[in-house]
């Protein structure tokens, strides 16, 4: 197998360059990026280490790469089309469009996108019985749930004072229907509207969810009256349904009114499209102008990545110091740990990012490789962590590196000035507690006492921003959308595919024939065992 393999990770070991994990001669290394601070000091290289890895490491083209990735024209071949995401927050921004994915420039409250966020905001969209919309449930899995999902969690303090009307934003993406068993019976069918969020328009995952909520929907109108009955689905369609896809035709044929859909480019991967269309529940959420704020500060990294050298470059280094690790150090994992609630989804939202897009054995070109790529990506929120994994990671045998990320300063101006100073107060609490426990899994304490002993020597990094704003939280996602890009071309990879998956979606269909009666093939002695006692 050795022999078939691509040598394309076989390089010279530059181990020798790491230095002593001695808090009394840490140098400091910090690299900025507005509000965005990436402190790498516990990573223990030098400068001149990580310049010396990246000229050994980064491809001969990588600049020409670069400049392709962020002028939309980098090509992911095995799906035979450009990705532009990065354009998705600038010059073909949904809110600078008319309706289509790359129209004329033009105001952002002219937009289509704008338009339907303000009017499902305002209480000016009606359901079929002329009731506001009060309830705005996504449905959508993957690409399509992760990124808005915890940017509408993390940013929607910042909703708009000026709106007038309440509105609820809610997430469902399993398909056991778990999240829709909960969601349903504090909404009313009457003033909820539905975001189907699909790249393809045909993930089995979500539209299970969407035949439970058409037959809820069903059953309530049919109530109503004979009139209603006989034109419930063609009312709900109208009036409680919104398309988000890259798929126009399956939304038409599906019955969605041109109206309530919103296009996103094939070219934009699912799990980099929070900044298109597929971000309509960050802004039904938050906002048009926090939802702009949010592009703004994805953009700013974005001129950063192209222009900051190397060990100044907050991607490039999150990157290098995440292969030196993996290949030199032999780490398979990270940990993602923020200190901050309002990140509470970020684990879930990276390990899609890093895994799907690098957890590969073979080149962009479908050569086998040898040598390990992406690692495992896991974590939580801090706080909770540490009555949780955090022995483990202390005091276990693994090794590991982590990503820590906090907010240095928090603003609560919707509270009284007593209770915005106690939350500042543990806010800080939060940011002593993330240095504590980053500082003693660098150094470690030394015993004869093995209760006592904490062997430290793991390397981390932290993400400080200096206070959570739009920007800032949208400039830390794209410095990891950036990371993914250039540890994918390091390895060789296609960070823009997902084969992986594809299998096991088949194997499902399969075996779900099989539990309805439609198929009688066999599996194995298990899984033929569960199916007949289901």
């Amino acid at each position: 197998m050795a022999s078939s393999c691509s040598s394309v990770n076989s390089k010279k070991k530059h181990t020798a360059n790491a230095v002593v994990t001695d808090k009394n001669t840490l140098v400091l290394h910090e690299a900025t990026c507005g509000d965005l601070v990436f402190d790498w000091s516990y990573q223990f290289l030098t400068r001149e280490a990580v310049t010396e890895f990246a000229a050994a490491r980064l491809p001969a083209d990588f600049a020409e790469r670069k400049a392709e990735l962020l002028n939309g024209r980098y090509m992911n071949i095995s799906e035979g089309r450009e990705v532009s995401h990065v354009l998705s927050r600038s010059r073909n921004s949904v809110l600078r469009d008319t309706g289509s994915a790359g129209g004329a420039l033009g105001g952002a409250d002219n937009s289509k996108f704008a338009r339907t966020v303000l009017k499902l905001r305002s209480g000016n969209w009606l359901g079929a019985t002329g009731k506001p919309i009060t309830d705005v449930v996504n449905i959508g899995v993957g690409g399509s749930d992760l990124g808005p999902l915890m940017t509408s969690f993390a940013l929607r303090e910042f909703a708009s004072d000026i709106q007038q009307h309440e509105l609820h934003t809610h997430f469902v993406s399993s398909m056991d229907g778990g999240q829709l068993y909960a969601v349903l019976p504090i909404c009313d069918p009457e003033t909820t509207l539905f975001i189907i969020a699909s790249k393809s328009f045909g993930t089995s995952d979500t539209f299970a969810n969407v035949e439970t909520v058409k037959c809820w929907v069903q059953e309530h109108f049919s109530a109503l009256s004979p009139e209603v009955a006989s034109e419930w689905q063609k009312a709900w369609l109208e009036h409680h349904i919104i398309g988000v896809s890259a798929n126009v035709q399956k939304m038409t044929d599906y019955g969605i009114p041109p109206a309530h859909q919103l296009v996103f480019e094939e070219s934009v991967g699912g799990r980099f499209s929070m900044w298109s269309s597929i971000g309509l529940a960050i802004a039904t959420t938050c906002g048009v102008q926090v939802f702009q704020r949010l592009l703004a500060g994805a953009a700013e990294m974005d001129a950063h990545f192209d222009t900051a050298p190397v060990t100044e470059n907050i991607p490039m280094l999150m990157a290098l110091l995440g292969v030196y690790n993996r290949e030199e150090r032999g780490i398979n994992n990270i940990a993602i740990l923020p200190y901050d609630g309002r990140f509470r989804h970020l684990p879930s939202y990276l390990q899609q990012l890093d895994m799907e897009s690098n957890g590969k054995q073979y080149t962009a070109t479908g050569e086998a490789i040898c040598a390990p790529t992406a690692p495992i990506v896991w974590g939580g929120f801090g706080p909770n962590g540490q009555h949780a994994f955090f022995q483990h990671l202390h005091q276990g045998y693994d090794q590991f590196t982590a990503d820590f990320v906090c907010v240095l300063h928090r603003a609560a101006p919707k509270f009284s000035a007593s209770v915005a100073f106690a939350l500042d107060q543990q806010q800080k609490l939060s940011v002593a507690n993330c240095l504590a426990h980053r500082r003693l899994m660098a150094f470690g304490e030394q015993s004869e006492t093995p209760t006592e002993h904490y062997p430290g020597k793991h390397p981390t990094s932290l993400f400080a921003l200096k206070e959570l704003t739009p920007e800032s939280f949208g400039a830390m996602i794209a410095a990891y959308e950036h990371k993914i890009f250039v540890q994918g071309l390091i390895w060789s990879l296609n960070s823009f595919d997902q084969p992986g998956v594809e299998q096991g979606k088949k194997v499902a269909i399969t075996a779900l024939k099989r539990m309805h009666g439609e198929s009688d093939e066999q599996f194995d002695a298990s899984t033929d065992a569960i199916i007949r006692m289901i």
